[in-house]
């Protein structure tokens, strides 16, 4: 399964047609014609109904259509190219998909890293609140933010996240991605350029609000911010990809993969994990490890097979990476507008792996979804996930696959990717004409080895067994919430 990659933060934000006024500000300018949004508009709506199976998983046709034909009725001569964006943007996240992107063109990183137009603090997301995870001018660590430029913060946080794009319904993934180094590109698109921040908060324990201007900042100097958060000692406690360690005596042991993203069977780097994973299950085999916990937060997906070779070595059933996998073509459609060079290469995979056409859909045939067997050495202990809402693509899959397991529990926060499905596998990337966005979204939609639970609707992420969020005194402390209640609620087993 194909992971996709996470741009830096410049090449996702301010990617803009653009000029600069007489004192070298940068400044907003109208770049595209009615004629010109309308044609891209309409090379996007197709691309969406030839080449996206996902399209309709969460909504119906008529649901679909509407939204793309209010959006495109908001075009004008008038509007910005940041506009623009945000109405093929409304589209792109209704339809629900955590591989949905939608990027500017042409970066002008060199010179706008220069120029002062960042909102500078790093945010955190706790308690449905949002606070401040860097002590900056008159703010100390752990504010409260009431308002930003005027906005109440639950509208501030509404506008802001909706630049992150879910399975499903899902909205738990989106708010807590204000925490990451998308969080200034977020506010560009939402409220355009921005040279101050009316910035209201108050202090913990404090009923007094606070009022301050702070000023944009420079990318370097908000980039340093952003690396100096307070939160990230915690998150570089375990900065290996993977790891495996004893936690008390030989009783618990604690398995974390932050990543699938090891390369594909025959790499190297899967060739290493899948030795790592034997000497680990041995290992827990000889010493009659009770309790198991597998740790997979962060984890954003990766390839084939690495999360279900993982599984393999959890579970006691037969397995198969999904119930069906289906693509709309296999042939590229518009291939005047993809942008990469495989277009051959992509074409006999699809021919070879999606054959059963049924439906106007090209369905994966029995061959290229291989049945899996317990590894012989399978844990058959007390087994604790610990999820978040940064799991989404090959890690959701895998977590939902771990979920439906009866000797399970799952500790965390729902995760961004879907229980029952996702459209995933293969990303593609389309160029618009006249805008030159990057539209970049996956092609095969499937239906996980799952079972139906009563906890789980469709248009889930993975719903935790017990939904832990970090505590207000542990983001203060540093403390792992999460882990810290999975090896307490060990100690009861």
């Amino acid at each position: 399964m194909k992971i996709i990659i996470k741009f830096i933060i410049l090449t996702s934000l301010i990617l803009l047609i653009s000029c600069k006024n007489e004192n070298g500000n940068l400044k907003e300018t109208k770049s595209l014609s009615k004629q010109e949004m309308l044609q891209d508009f309409e090379t996007f709506e197709a691309i969406y109904q030839k080449a996206n199976a996902g399209l309709y998983a969460y909504r119906s046709k008529h649901q679909i259509d509407s939204v793309f034909a209010e959006n495109k009725a908001k075009i004008t001569d008038s509007l910005s190219y940041r506009e623009f964006y945000n109405l093929l943007w409304n589209v792109i996240d209704f339809t629900g998909s955590c591989h949905n992107q939608l990027e500017f063109s042409n970066s002008l990183f060199d010179s706008l890293s220069k120029e002062k137009i960042f909102f500078p603090i790093p945010l955190k997301f706790i308690e449905e609140k949002l606070f401040t995870d860097l002590a900056y001018e008159t703010i100390p660590l752990g504010s409260e933010i009431i308002s930003i430029n005027n906005l109440k913060s639950k509208e501030f946080l509404t506008q802001i996240s909706r630049y992150k794009s879910t399975d499903g319904y899902n909205r738990s993934g989106k708010y807590k991605w204000v925490e990451t180094d998308y969080l200034p590109s977020y506010i560009y698109y939402a409220l355009g350029k921005q040279e101050e921040y009316i910035v209201e908060y108050k202090q913990s324990n404090s009923k007094e609000i606070n009022k301050i201007t702070v000023k944009s900042t420079t990318y370097s100097d908000l980039y340093k911010n952003y690396t100096n958060r307070h939160s990230k000692e915690l998150e570089l406690q375990n900065h290996k990809e993977y790891s495996y360690q004893f936690i008390d005596s030989v009783k618990t042991g604690l398995l974390t993969v932050k990543s699938f993203a090891m390369g594909e069977s025959e790499t190297k780097g899967h060739k290493k994990y899948a030795s790592f994973l034997d000497s680990v299950f041995v290992t827990i085999k000889n010493q009659k490890v009770k309790n198991l916990i597998v740790d997979v937060r962060g984890n954003a997906g990766g390839n084939d097979p690495n999360d279900l070779l993982l599984y393999s070595y959890l579970t006691q059933r037969t397995f198969q990476e999904n119930i069906s996998a289906y693509t709309l073509f296999q042939e590229i459609p518009f291939q005047e507008y993809y942008i990469y060079d495989d277009v051959e290469s992509l074409t006999n995979f699809f021919k070879k792996k999606y054959t059963e056409f049924k439906d106007d859909k090209f369905y994966q045939n029995t061959v290229s979804n291989k049945v899996w067997q317990p590894n012989k050495n399978a844990f058959q202990g007390n087994l604790i996930l610990l999820i978040d809402p940064y799991v989404a693509s090959a890690g959701s899959l895998f977590a939902s696959l771990v979920k439906s397991d009866d000797n399970t529990i799952v500790i965390g926060e729902e995760t961004s990717g879907g229980y029952y499905g996702h459209t995933g596998i293969i990303p593609m990337t389309y160029e618009l004409p006249n805008s030159k966005f990057l539209l970049t979204f996956s092609v095969v939609d499937l239906k996980q080895d799952v079972k139906k639970l009563p906890d789980e609707k469709l248009g889930d992420g993975v719903i935790p067994d017990f939904i832990v969020p970090q505590s207000y005194e542990d983001f203060i402390n540093n403390k792992d919430t999460q882990m810290n209640f999975a090896i307490e609620k060990i100690k009861k087993l």
